[in-house]
């Protein structure tokens, strides 16, 4: 399989919204999709608890039919519950299964999870094998650079999980070392993508169109995974391909009300608004009186409060500050 042949092109070719626990959930994930994102994947679901057939685990399966395409990301770091997850989840509409071994988190990293799995080759290109043995799904594999910059994967990395099974592979170009600090190390994405036979995606710092475009041009990568610069600003996607990437007036209200009203669907009151006060803060950046709203977000305590102070942001927004 070649890179221009591939069977999820709306991932490996286009802009994907990145897991990010907590913060994408199906609402969310449902806000990027209409702003222009291609694929969502899920947050990171344990193979474990899945293995175990966790009843809170398999909540986190769940997705809304305008999320598609989507594909699930399993953690782990036992080869034998990627067997049983992957059977699991095969049936449940996701168009792949992403094995994440980029994860710096270091509750994750304790049980032999997520970026610890680059430490050890053998066991990530087995546990790559045992889940597309026992799925028909294509198999995707996310990493980073390696444990350290003294510890860095291999550059034919991607030749290794294409070996293994998987159809593509995500690169976020830090060490796990680094967590998320420092600057993304381009070169060393770019290494992997020119040996690498099957396609390469490209992950960090696209905190704006700007930055994402030149990531995937620098890097040689076919496709984008957007984290951390899309949360708060879900309009990424719709500026890297090639509209507007800022909200329009009244449209930053309107999508705050929309994403609270989805995770009302499903969270009761008052904790939906607890948890809904992360993502509202996200949204109160980059315009004058931004601060203020932030501090008037975190004391929110139901949908009318939301909605003013939403309402209020938007105005803000697009209001010139010599007219203030």
């Amino acid at each position: 399989m070649t890179k221009e042949q591939n069977p999820i092109p709306f991932y490996t070719h286009g802009i994907t919204m990145a897991p990010m626990a907590g913060v994408t959930d199906s609402a969310f994930r449902r806000i990027c999709m209409k702003l222009g994102a291609t694929c969502l994947v899920t947050e990171m679901v344990t193979a474990a608890g899945l293995s175990r057939k966790s009843v809170k685990t398999k909540k986190m399966l769940r997705y809304h039919p305008d999320e598609q395409p989507i594909g699930v990301q399993l953690f782990g770091a036992k080869p034998e519950d990627f067997a049983r997850a992957s059977d699991l989840v095969t049936p449940l509409g996701f168009k792949f299964i992403d094995i994440n071994a980029g994860c710096p988190v270091k509750r994750v990293l304790r049980s032999g999870s997520g970026s610890s799995l680059l430490g050890d080759i053998p066991r990530l290109l087995e546990i790559i094998r045992v889940t597309k043995e026992n799925t028909d799904l294509p198999v995707t594999v996310k990493i980073r650079l390696g444990l350290t910059r003294e510890n860095p994967v291999p550059d034919n990395i991607g030749e290794l999980v294409a070996g293994a099974g998987a159809c593509a592979i995500a690169v976020h170009g830090r060490f796990r070392s680094d967590f998320f600090s420092g600057d993304v190390n381009k070169e060393g994405i770019r290494r992997i993508a020119e040996l690498s036979p099957v396609p390469v995606i490209a992950n960090g710092d696209s905190t704006s169109v700007e930055a994402a475009l030149k990531l995937r041009d620098d890097t040689g990568s076919t496709g984008l995974l957007i984290g951390r610069g899309a949360w708060g600003n879900p309009w990424i996607f719709r500026g890297i391909s090639g509209g507007n990437p800022h909200p329009e007036p009244g449209e930053l209200h309107s999508t705050i009300m929309e994403q609270l009203n989805m995770m009302m669907e499903s969270i009761p009151s008052p904790q939906v608004f607890h948890i809904f006060r992360g993502h509202l803060v996200q949204y109160f950046r980059g315009f004058y009186g931004a601060a203020d709203m932030r501090r008037r977000a975190v004391g929110t305590e139901s949908l009318a409060e939301v909605d003013i102070v939403a309402r209020e942001a938007d105005i803000a927004m697009h209001t010139p500050v010599e007219d203030i």
